[in-house]
């Protein structure tokens, strides 16, 4: 029982720091209604993907890496694409999470924005250097503290504005650039092999433990959606303004939200749950990253480039957040949906709706992302 709780809260931990910042910066122009829509979607979409991960790793029966189960089973042009999307989407979310944590951290408490990004990465170094048991504790405290902090803000600010209506017109041309950010705020598919090992290869257990630690965060982000447009509607619209026009970076957008909190103590839980969001997303991708680099690199060395790779990439082009959130969307379908799907159809013979309409469904991020580079 403890293996299942430590597994669902690595999931819940990976996926919440990710909509959580992201979503109310790029759907702000979306009704409330198809968010809610589109947030049940992508949460099918998400455990059947999962999934199917789980489903290769039972089937060559062993807790492996996308890359390493390629690599033996299909050609050099897939391994590479495989390969090369795992490491681009898993450093691209660490560089947007630590430009974030930076950010928001360097905001709140007026540290210097350089050291603050070297000091995340020496404590996420110090971190993924802990044993299998700290480790595990340590990953379930924070994501535990950081769930209570998220439920008593979302009830402290709904309490708070009762009567506030949320009105918003969908802007039907942002569709296609929130659709990837949406796929990437649930994107936890590289702790698959872990998770498969932790729970001994025990696919009911995994499958309780990834719709359980993938739903909620889904419920999490349409609650917190709605606190967040609440707060900014009773306190300062012109600052809605600047947020619809997507002039609002993540650190003013919690610096906004702690400075109008109808209590001291709301402005200091927002503080520590946007922190404690970034860190736990941010230790999830790297154990999946990590999974793969241990396949050929000295695992110090592995942890080294992980840490401090995305640090030096924020000192050179900060504010990189939603930038690397939504260009991630697009090269995680490759790993995530797309390479499964062709794997598990090449060794069973078999399609399924499941599967299918994940590839639909990659097919039009792919495309969503494309248009809002070519279109």
């Amino acid at each position: 029982m403890k293996r299942f709780i430590h597994a669902t809260l690595l999931v819940v931990g990976t996926s919440i720091g990710a909509g959580f910042l992201a979503l109310p910066l790029s759907g702000v122009n979306l009704d409330i209604g198809l968010l809610l829509l589109l947030t049940v979607a992508f949460i099918f979409i998400a455990y059947r993907s999962s999934m199917m991960a789980v489903d290769l790793n039972a089937l060559y029966k062993e807790p492996a890496s996308m890359d390493k189960i390629c690599r033996g089973h299909v050609g050099k042009g897939v391994f590479a694409l495989t390969l090369s999307s795992i490491y681009l989407l898993s450093f691209g979310l660490l560089v947007g999470y630590f430009s974030c944590f930076s950010d928001t951290f360097s905001r709140v408490c007026s540290v210097n924005y350089n050291a603050t990004v070297w000091l995340s990465a020496l404590g996420l170094f110090l971190i993924l250097n802990l044993d299998a048991k700290r480790f595990a504790n340590l990953n379930s405290s924070f994501v535990t503290v950081l769930l209570a902090a998220i439920l008593a803000a979302i009830v402290y600010v709904g309490i708070s504005y009762p009567g506030v209506e949320i009105k918003t017109e969908t802007r039907w041309k942002e569709l296609p650039g929130f659709l990837p950010v949406l796929f990437t705020s649930f994107i936890m598919q590289t702790l698959c092999p872990r998770i498969y090992n932790d729970l001994a290869g025990d696919k009911k257990k995994i499958s309780r433990a990834l719709i359980l630690g993938i739903s909620i965060p889904g419920i999490i982000y349409m609650l917190w959606v709605m606190c967040v447009l609440k707060n900014i509607i009773a306190n300062d619209p012109e600052f809605l303004k600047r947020l619809q026009a997507h002039r609002v970076t993540v650190g003013q957008l919690i610096e906004f939200l702690c400075n109008t909190s109808p209590h001291p103590f709301i402005g200091s839980l927002l503080k520590l749950l946007t922190l404690l969001s970034v860190i736990t997303s941010a230790i999830g991708f790297a154990i999946g990253l990590l999974q793969s680099l241990y396949g050929f690199l000295p695992k110090p060395l592995a942890r080294f480039i992980v840490c401090f790779l995305p640090a030096l990439i924020n000192l050179i082009s900060p504010d990189m957040f939603v930038r690397m959130f939504a260009f991630s969307g697009a090269i995680a379908t490759v790993f995530m949906i797309f390479v499964p799907y062709y794997l598990l159809k090449k060794q069973t013979g078999k399609s399924s709706f499941g599967g299918l309409f994940c590839c639909i469904a990659g097919v039009v991020i792919v495309l969503c992302e494309l248009s809002q580079y070519f279109l």
